[in-house]
């Protein structure tokens, strides 16, 4: 017979005075775990490549603890690609660019006490570029789909297959047509990611930011906007964060960031803040790349 998870109500600023979150004022940020893939590539080009990929997932820090989330809360996983040695893959003759045209599809598992689930991760290729002499490391930023894992316990993450559609072009943005790749691993390699903790508690605090999105982008700036609900204290405003940093705190749902690098990927996520300084858990990611000066 199954446990009984009796679940408890805990508000943010409660549980700081509690001493059970270090730091629990600010959000929490992503636990980051990190797992070594080797795959074996079939290619439309005709090669058949042998690729190591890292895959990098930040796991939600959003309850009582690393790696955890209220079982009444979606658990939100980013995950990043480190993709090595795509050079036979692709017609690279001098050098060839990538960019967000290109992507990448990671197959997984969420294993926990609820049964075996399938997910998929989408990912957009960094801006790369490859040449025939160089050894160069290809990255991809992107997530999970928002999980819900409704019964209390551990939920082991496993990743599998990785299909990927590149589509490179030349330093004058001549395309070179799309090249595709079904990626599998040796079954007896370890797979888990990472495990999330999904607890039977009740956290009080403002509603997290939702659809975040970008207006508007130069080659060294970019506008978001973003949705954003109240709760029980008023809002004083928002806290936005790129690539893991804070950047600025601004009291409207818009946010113009100025000073960036031309042609570069970020991910950027947002938190509500009341009067009383109580924030919420961090945003889903947005993932966007800067145009070319």
């Amino acid at each position: 017979m199954r446990n009984r998870w009796t679940p408890f109500r805990v508000t943010v600023l409660s549980l700081l005075t509690a001493g059970t979150l270090t730091g629990v004022a600010g959000p929490a940020s992503a636990e980051t775990t990190a797992v070594r893939m080797d795959y074996t590539c079939t290619t439309s080009a005709g090669p058949t490549v042998e690729l190591t990929a890292w895959v990098v997932g930040g796991l939600p820090n959003d309850g009582m603890g690393p790696n955890s989330v209220a079982n009444h809360d979606v658990a939100l996983v980013d995950v990043d690609l480190d993709l090595r040695e795509l050079r036979p893959a692709l017609p690279v003759g001098g050098g060839v660019r990538l960019d967000g045209d290109s992507t990448a599809k990671l197959d997984a598992r969420i294993v926990g006490p609820d049964g075996t689930r399938t997910t998929q991760a989408a990912f957009t290729i960094a801006p790369t570029w490859i040449t025939d002499v160089q050894r160069t490391a290809v990255r991809a930023a992107g997530a999970f789909p928002v999980q819900r894992l409704t019964t209390a316990g551990y939920y082991d993450l496993r990743v599998d297959d990785l299909t990927l559609a590149l589509r490179p072009e030349r330093a004058d943005g001549t395309p070179l047509g799309t090249v595709t790749a079904s990626c599998s691993h040796d079954p007896a390699q370890n797979d888990l990611l990472g495990t999330i903790w999904s607890q039977s508690v009740f956290i009080e605090r403002p509603v997290r930011p939702s659809a975040p999105r970008v207006v508007s982008t130069t080659p060294t700036s970019v506008t978001l906007t973003w949705d954003a609900s109240p709760w029980w204290n008023p809002t004083a405003g928002y806290d936005v964060y790129l690539d893991g940093g804070h950047v600025t705190f601004v009291t409207e749902k818009q946010v113009t960031i100025t000073g960036l690098t031309p042609d570069k990927q970020h991910r950027a996520k947002i938190v509500t803040k009341d009067v009383q300084g109580i924030q919420s858990a961090m945003s889903q990611g947005l993932i966007f790349t800067l145009p070319r000066a």
